[in-house]
């Protein structure tokens, strides 16, 4: 019997197929996590914006309207599109203070990435 010194071409073809399978797998994770990163940093800033409108509401000290207000934020060399309004609560001297984050313009078939919601009194 004859000594093998080498692979087969099934084996090398087995083998190409293994790494061929191994390397897609790997590939869709690093895409999966780079996505996941953008969406991440995405919340980030629009949090910061939310932050920010409901602070400058709460400094003006003004009682909000149960009606949104739009308007848009400039940010991380970035076009942010904000709206907010208050709400009634049971308790009359207080009222709750809603703001959504978009970024894209608001219309009703896009979702904010960022909802805040903080209460304000008289």
């Amino acid at each position: 019997m004859k000594k093998s010194k080498g692979m087969t071409l099934v084996e090398v073809m087995v083998a190409l197929g293994v790494f061929a399978l191994s390397a897609g797998a790997i590939i869709n994770v690093i895409m999966n996590a780079t996505n996941n990163v953008t969406f991440l940093e995405d919340q980030f800033w629009a949090q910061i914006v939310a932050e920010n409108v409901l602070s400058e509401q709460k400094i003006k000290r003004a009682w909000p309207n149960n009606s949104w207000v739009s308007d848009e934020y400039e940010l991380a060399d970035r076009t942010w599109y904000y709206r907010y309004r208050g709400q009634e609560t049971q308790d009359t001297s207080f009222k709750a203070l809603e703001v959504e984050v978009f970024d894209t313009k608001i219309s009703d078939d896009v979702s904010p990435i960022i909802y805040l919601k903080t209460y304000v009194s008289r």
